[in-house]
Formats: structure tokens, sequence, C-alpha cells
């Protein structure tokens, strides 16, 4: 890259900002959740947290690394972040000084749902990160965009299979093929060999014996059953076994 591209990039602002929840994520992920977001630009990386508590040990790393700008905030309550605040908070200082307009916001805290919808109102591009199996729904629709990181201690294989199930194989349509055409000189036959067969008067014969009489040379149905079922003629009963003429 030569140098005059090098200084007009250097020169144009940021018009990203990746802003981490670091009492709610691991900086362990951060490198995970930067990756993610190459695709906004070159960003401004904050994290917020109260950096007094044993759990947010362990930022200076990535903030030395990537350059993450470390927030301190101490919470007043043991319940609550007074981080959060602060963090949505800047958002909002950001987006109205009209030099963001893309948020990334990295949480897992539905606490973030409204801000982020109100991010949205403002006319900010609002793109979530968290963790997978950790996230309400609703986080995630609040935004326009989500992606979820995969922490180290959870099976990549796991993820996957939840991830991409199969989708069920679609039943191949059965084409719609009318029925073959029974020709009148066949019906004419089948209503013969019945009349023929047909002695006892109650009017139920044996369908091999129809068969028989019928003698039908050339048939568009394979099974002679078929056949009777198809005319428009016949009854069938006992497994097709037998037959009953209906109409001539």
């Amino acid at each position: 890259m030569n140098q005059s591209i090098m200084n007009e990039e250097m020169a144009a602002p940021a018009r990203t900002a990746i802003l981490f929840d670091a009492e709610n994520i691991s900086w362990q992920l951060a490198e995970q959740a930067i990756e993610l977001s190459t695709r906004f630009g070159k960003p401004i990386l904050r994290a917020y947290a109260d950096f007094s508590k044993a759990h947010t040990k362990g930022w200076e790393k990535p903030a030395l690394i990537h350059g993450i700008r470390t927030i301190h905030q101490f919470s007043y309550d043991s319940k609550n972040s007074s981080s959060d605040f602060l963090m949505m908070h800047d958002a909002f200082k950001l987006v109205h000084s009209g030099k963001i307009d893309t948020f990334v916001i990295v949480t897992n805290d539905s606490d973030f749902i409204t801000p982020i919808q109100l991010l949205r109102q403002s006319g900010a591009y609002v793109h979530g990160i968290g963790i997978h199996g950790k996230c309400a729904s609703l986080l995630k629709e609040s935004c326009n965009t989500f992606d979820l990181m995969i922490e180290k201690s959870e099976p990549l294989e796991v993820i996957i299979a939840e991830t991409t199930k199969p989708a069920s194989p679609k039943p191949k349509p059965t084409p719609n093929t009318p029925s073959p055409t029974i020709s009148k000189k066949i019906i004419k036959q089948l209503n013969h060999a019945y009349q023929v067969t047909e002695k006892s008067k109650k009017g139920w014969v044996e369908v091999s014996i129809l068969s028989q009489k019928a003698a039908i040379q050339k048939s568009p149905y394979k099974k002679f059953s078929s056949l009777l079922k198809h005319s428009g003629c016949f009854e069938l009963r006992d497994n097709n076994k037998k037959a009953k003429l209906i109409t001539a």
C-alpha cells in the first residue's frame, strides 16, 4: 500500500464503534467479537465494566493488543451494573455527534434491548454479538443483525449440530397422471362375463373366475381387480377377491 493511501485511511474518521459489556462478556472472547465485526470497517473499541471485580480481570490483555479503551465505572449496587448505563450513554452521545452510525454491541444482557431499539430509532445500525446459548431471542431481534460467539469450553460439534440441523427431505411430488381409459369393448366384455358367471342372484362373484370368463387380452391395468375398480361398473370386497356389478 502506498503512503498516500495509508495517510488517507488514517485520516478517515471511524464510523463504527464496538462496545463491550465487559462485565457480561469474557475478555477471552474479545478477539472473536472483533473478527466478527471486520466487515463494518475499522472501528473505535471500548470496554465498560467495574474493573475492580475479580471476574473482569484479564481485559488488559486484549485492550493492549487491539487498542480497546477500557472505561471503568464502580458499581453502586451489587445487583446492578452502573457501567451498562455509562456504555449506552456514550453510545447516544456518539450517534448524536454524527461521528458514528454503526454500533456493534457485545453483550448477553437483555437490559440492552430498549437502548438498542432507541439507538436504531436514532438512525444507527446496530449489530449485536452474544454467546451461543446465553442470549435471549428478544435481544437478537432488537438488533439489525446478530452474530453468536462460541465459548472455548463448549464443544464445537455441539454448536454445529444445533445450528446446522439438516432440513427434512421434501417428499417428491407424485405426478398427477390420469387413469388409463377403458374402452367400451372391454366394458362390454366385463359385463358379459359377469352375467355368465353370476348364477346365485346374490350378486357377488369370484374375481378369479370373472377374469377367466372375460378373457381380456390387452388391459390398460396390470391387475384385473384394478381394471374392475376403474371401470366404474363394479364394487369390490374381501381384499378385491369378490366383485359385484353395480351398473351396466
